[in-house]
Formats: C-alpha cells, structure tokens, sequence
C-alpha cells in the first residue's frame, strides 16, 4: 500500500508539473526552428532544459525546508526582505500579465482562422469575444475552470495525436534543414525556449502532493521537463515536417492547406479549448494574486485580471513570439535569481554545490535579462 501511495502521490504530482510546463508556448516551438535551424533550437532546449531544471530543484529544497505555504513572493520575504519580496510580486504579476495576453492573441488567431469564411470580421474582433468569454468563467470562479482544465490537456493530447495520424505519408524531414534567417538571430528561441520550460508556479502544490520527499521531487521536475521536451520535439518535427517554409506563428494555422477544411476545423477547435482553458486559468492566478499579495477589491481584481489584457492586445502587444520572449527572458529569469538567492540563503552551504554554480547561472540570466531589453529598444 505503501508502494501504491508513494507511486499515485508521484503520478499526481508528475501530471501537474508536466501540464504546466507544456502550455502555449508549444505553438511558437515550430516557426522558431525554421526561422533559426533544428540544431541551434536543439542546443537550446538541452542547455536551458539544465538551467531550469537546476533552478525548478533549487526551488523544490527551498519548499521543503520552509513551513507552511508561501507563494514566490512569500518566500522571498522570509528569506531576502521585503525589497526582494515585492521584485518578485511585479515579476510575478507582469509575466501572468504577459503570459495571458499570449494565450489571447494565439488563441483569437485560432478563433479568427475558424470562423472568419462563416462569420467575417477582423482578428481584433474575436480577441474581445475571447477575452469576454473567459472573463465570465473568471468571475464563476474555481469550480468551473477545474473542469475546463481537463478539457484542455485532453484537447491538447488530441491535436497531437491527430496530426501524427495524418502527417503520416506527408512528412518530409528534409524541412528540419530549413534555416530561414541563416544562423543570424542567434537569440530568437532564448526567450521562448525558457517560457516553454518553466514550470515553477506548480512546484509548491506538487509539494503538497508529495509531501517534503525531496527525491520524488527532484525525480517529478526530472521527468517532467524531458516530458515536456520530448513532447515539444514531436510537434516541432510534425509541423515542420508538414509545413517547411510555410510554417506560422502560432503553428497550427498554417495545417490548414495540409489537412483540408474539416481536418483544419477541428485543430483549430482543439488548439481554442487548449489555449482557452490556460487563458482563464492564468487569468483566475492573477486574480488571486491581486487579491490576497497586492490586497485589492475582488471586483478590481476580475477587471484586471480579465478584461485588462484585451486592452494591451488593442495598444499592439499582439506579436506571440515577441511576448512570451520578453516574459522568458525577463519575468521568468527574475523569478530564477530570486530562486537561486533564496536558495543559497535557505540551504546550508555544505549541502549545496559550490557558489560558482549559482554564480554562473545568475549572471547567464542578467545577461539574458540584458540583451531583450537591448533588443526592445
């Protein structure tokens, strides 16, 4: 029974993880490749899949050796003051703001490539009825998302498993050679490839989950981030495989040629309920964010929240790529020095590795940091 228990506690946790990390950021996976070449995206994932692994583990030892439950924030004023307490808070909030207005604009595009020969209208159009949607499930609360998140992972599975179908006969793997940029933009996964990685909203309910075994944790974020790499590999070689040159954005736009309407219809369905359950369960975390760490009104929160986002969507921060890059890149790597401070404040240092090691990993993402704002200005 022991076994049993341990063995469910592991599979839960392992589902949550993995569900996290494999989010939106799937969907600009293919078009980065052929812009920048399979082996250079390669490269990517297996350095920043170490990094964040790294830091996800150094995270999970700061959960278990801390009492109670305390989000990122939380943490970080117990451990670096208050200073570093509310970096965190604004890094935290600007990347679910950056991370829902990301969710926005692939899935209206999805919604807008679906409906647009029935319905008509622009794109703008269909991110207000998007966004107004979810902003209703937002305000119903947790009961109602909980269910939608179920929809979403299975929806998710579905797109993969059928565009596996169908690809086969269709695939040419000679598009993986493709390099569109030739080498030239060097950086352009960095900020995509962290925000596809980075999964450490969910490590402390994977704590609960397991309790404070730090092995079965470490061993959770291990196999979950090979999960999630092994599974963004599998649709980087389907779609490109399918589409080469012709890839989109946002991935699954561009099948459409490739599948015909009614194969194209129901992908596109599928990528709105995966994109649409994220949406709003991201939007529902910023609300609650709002309400119990920046102590605002409940009805403030919601508009916030849930109806904030569209309107950055409408001033022009509609590029997908661009968007989740910044929050990679900026948000996520402050989330990650925060981590490894506390890290190093929480352990005792004869049972961490040497501080060259989480040195050498805050400057790489002060550097990071550095280049994207460069790159914005």
């Amino acid at each position: 029974m022991a076994f049993w228990h341990k063995s469910k506690n592991f599979l839960y946790g392992y589902a949550m993880l993995t569900g996290t990390i494999i989010g939106v950021g799937i969907f600009s996976l293919p078009f980065i490749t052929v812009r920048i070449g399979f082996p250079i995206v390669l490269a990517y994932f297996l350095l920043l899949g170490a990094v964040v692994a790294v830091i996800h583990i150094f995270w999970g030892e700061v959960q278990t050796k801390t009492k109670g439950h305390h989000r990122l924030s939380g943490m970080a004023k117990i451990y670096l003051g208050n200073s570093w307490s509310k970096l965190a808070l604004i890094s935290n909030i600007g990347g679910l703001f950056g991370a829902i207005v990301a969710y926005l604009v692939v899935g209206s595009e999805f919604l807008y490539t679906l409906l647009d020969h029935y319905l008509g209208g622009g794109q703008a159009s269909y991110a207000i009825i998007y966004c107004f949607l979810g902003a209703m499930l937002v305000w119903l609360g947790t009961k109602a998302i909980a269910r939608l998140e179920v929809a979403g992972i299975f929806a998710l599975i579905l797109v993969l498993i059928l565009i596996l179908v169908k690809a086969i006969g269709h695939l040419d793997f000679n598009n993986l050679a493709i390099s569109a940029d030739n080498g030239r933009n060097l950086f352009l996964p960095y900020g995509a490839v962290l925000f596809s990685l980075w999964g450490a909203s969910a490590l402390p309910e994977v704590r609960d989950i397991l309790g404070r075994n730090k092995k079965q944790l470490r061993l959770v974020i291990v196999c979950s981030i090979i999960s999630a790499v092994a599974v963004y590999f599998v649709f980087i070689a389907l779609v490109v495989g399918l589409t080469g040159a012709k890839t989109t954005e946002s991935a699954l736009s561009g099948l459409n040629e490739i599948f015909g309407a009614e194969m194209g219809a129901l992908l596109l369905m599928l990528g709105i309920i995966t994109t649409f359950t994220s949406h709003v369960s991201l939007s529902l975390a910023l609300k609650r964010v709002l309400i119990y760490d920046v102590k605002m009104a409940g009805l403030t929160a919601w508009f916030l929240a849930a109806i904030l986002p569209v309107g950055f969507y409408f001033v022009g921060l509609n590029d997908f790529i661009k968007i989740i890059s910044f929050v990679g890149a900026i948000m996520l790597a402050v989330d990650g020095i925060v981590i490894i401070l506390m890290y190093n404040k929480a352990v005792p240092s004869k049972k961490r590795p040497a501080k060259i090691i989480a040195t050498v990993l805050i400057m790489a993402l002060l550097a990071g940091i550095v280049y994207e704002i460069i790159r914005i200005l």
